[in-house]
């Protein structure tokens, strides 16, 4: 069995086989997983800038209100007019100006305490409780608005006045402080993180410690994250940077709170890009069983159905070359595996066979193309002599402008019809040529028939059509629908093209024909039986079409309601042409 080539060429390509539809599986995994990862990377950086801009319209909104209460009437009762007060009117202003503090503390809810401090007269009137709670010594070195304590406290200070230069001997008058805890901030990082799988952070740029986070249990939380430890690397190391990005032990990815001096780190959970992925892993070792069984199934079947068949055949052509029969009769096969011979004697019976086809297709084109030449050149007599007795009546009737006319658009007309050939013209050059054969029409009928030509699309008139395809269907209706009229015979020709199909369609006002004359012009049409006689040209137009625009193309044929018959060539011209 492995002594067949072809044999062997079938199981090396079968394993190339298997092991391009392995590799692209493993390169799926780690394509996917990587693709995965950067759309959760963009999305933690959206959503991270997204909670500092939002943490940082809290922070300032708070500081504007605390900026706002150094106008306060009662504030500056105390500072003016503490010692000219009593003690009633020092406890009243006290009491007013707490209450609207602890307004300012329960509308922002990130602040944990909001205190009013009076260094001079060493006291303190708080938020929580209208009273004057105990003064500890402060440092204003540097006036700093943003403190951050050692407890992880976040401290917004607006002093009064601010001194650009600090001096050791002026102390500010007094000064409003808000501080904002871990857990105030605990709070309002759970807040905004919301229905979220991951978990926020907030971490000292400096030593990269975690000041708070947005779940219950700090701690534990931190002990869960193990991507908080390439955090921290990462905050030590930065310089100028206002994002971080982690993709160690999980995701991460931080934006700087410059104010505060402070990072806001978005964890997201290395379980959940694992989760979808384990599919990957699933499908991996799946793929791997599928190659092997793959390949021993093949092998098996590729013995049975193709090495012992080809065995047989090429041990026949062997033993039974004969020069008259249909083997092979080289001797020397040395060089070729066995499908090689197959293909070399198929190859001979299909470019013979290729050559009949095409000796028979070519004899059918000439015949076709016979045919159509003789169409394109058969003019009838009748019209011929019908226009030169014509110009002979004008003639001796002097109507010489009319003649000249008719003389004109008579030549235009033979000119057309023996110059074309078989090349393709533009749509407007065929109605061009059809407008002639109407200006004919005109002046030998005069007002026994009156022709109406609509306008042509714009989309067609540079289209290429075949020439003397839609003439005929005019000459139609003169030559067969208006043979009997005598008097107001009207011929309408219109035109549309919607979807890549061109529409020409020809009516007139004359008898028509009766149901079963229709049924049976139709049914000749479809076999390709319809003689010339019984309506002139429409046959050969039909079979022009159908051949060199498809079956989507020709010709069709009904009664108008109103009396008279109607014709309408589709044509698939555009995008929807299919030249037969």
């Amino acid at each position: 069995m492995f002594k067949s080539k072809t044999f062997r060429k079938m199981l090396i390509s079968i394993t190339l086989v298997c092991f391009c539809f392995y590799g692209i599986g493993l390169f799926s995994n780690l394509y996917s997983r990587r693709v995965l990862a950067n759309q959760i990377q963009d999305t933690l950086d959206s959503k991270v800038r997204f909670w500092e801009e939002q943490l940082e319209q809290e922070v300032t909104s708070l500081l504007l209100t605390q900026s706002s209460l150094t106008d306060d009437s009662n504030l500056l009762k105390l500072h003016v007019m503490w010692d000219s007060m009593s003690s009633y009117q020092r406890n009243e202003a006290i009491k007013q100006f707490s209450y609207r503090l602890l307004n300012i503390k329960v509308l922002h809810g990130i602040a944990a305490s909001i205190n009013t401090y009076f260094p001079e007269r060493r006291m303190v009137v708080s938020a929580d409780a209208p009273i004057l709670d105990e003064y500890e010594e402060d440092i204003f070195e540097g006036y700093e608005q943003f403190y951050l304590t050692e407890e992880g406290d976040i401290c917004l200070t607006v002093y009064f006045p601010f001194y650009g230069s600090p001096r050791e001997d002026k102390l500010p008058h007094y000064y409003i402080r808000t501080t904002i805890t871990p857990y105030t901030l605990q709070d309002t990082l759970s807040e905004m993180l919301g229905e979220d799988e991951g978990i926020l952070f907030l971490m000292d740029a400096e030593e990269g410690r975690v000041l708070a986070g947005s779940g219950k249990k700090l701690m534990e939380d931190v002990a869960e994250t193990p991507v908080l430890n390439a955090v921290r690397k990462q905050l030590t190391e930065a310089e100028d940077e206002e994002m971080i990005h982690v993709s160690e032990d999980g995701f991460a990815s931080g934006c700087l709170f410059p104010k505060l001096g402070v990072w806001l780190v978005y964890c997201y959970p290395d379980r959940i890009l694992e989760e979808p992925l384990d599919f990957f892993g699933i499908f991996n070792i799946a793929l791997t069983v599928l190659a092997l069984v793959l390949l021993v199934s093949y092998a098996w079947y590729a013995r049975k159905s193709f090495a012992k068949p080809l065995d047989k055949i090429m041990q026949a052509m062997e033993d039974f070359q004969d020069k008259e029969s249909f083997l092979i009769e080289e001797q020397d096969r040395d060089d070729r595996d066995e499908l090689t011979v197959i293909y070399h004697r198929y190859n001979k019976i299909v470019k013979k066979t290729e050559s009949l086809i095409r000796e028979n297709l070519d004899s059918k084109y000439r015949v076709h193309i016979a045919e159509l030449r003789q169409l394109q050149y058969q003019i009838q007599p009748h019209f011929l002599y019908n226009s030169i007795f014509l110009i002979y009546r004008m003639a001796r009737m002097d109507e010489n402008e009319t003649m000249a006319e008719y003389a004109e658009h008579l030549g235009k007309y033979y000119q057309y019809i023996t110059r074309v050939g078989n090349s393709m013209v533009k749509v407007r050059q065929e109605i061009s040529h059809i407008e002639n054969y109407l200006a004919i029409q005109e002046t030998r009928f005069g007002e026994r028939i009156r022709a109406f030509l609509g306008d042509t699309p714009e989309e067609v008139k540079d289209m290429d059509i075949m020439p003397l395809i839609l003439q005929p269907l005019v000459e139609n209706a003169y030559e067969h629908g208006m043979k009997d009229c005598m008097r107001d015979g009207q011929i309408w020709i219109s035109m549309c093209y919607e979807s890549g199909i061109f529409s020409f369609t020809v009516e007139d006002n004359g008898p028509g024909m009766s149901e079963e004359e229709l049924i049976g012009v139709c049914r000749k049409m479809e076999e390709g039986t319809i003689e010339t006689e019984e309506i002139h040209a429409i046959s050969n137009t039909n079979i022009r079409l159908k051949l060199h625009y498809g079956e989507g193309s020709g010709l069709t044929f009904e009664n108008r309601e109103e009396g008279g018959f109607r014709v309408t060539a589709r044509i698939l011209l555009g995008e929807g042409q299919n030249h037969g």
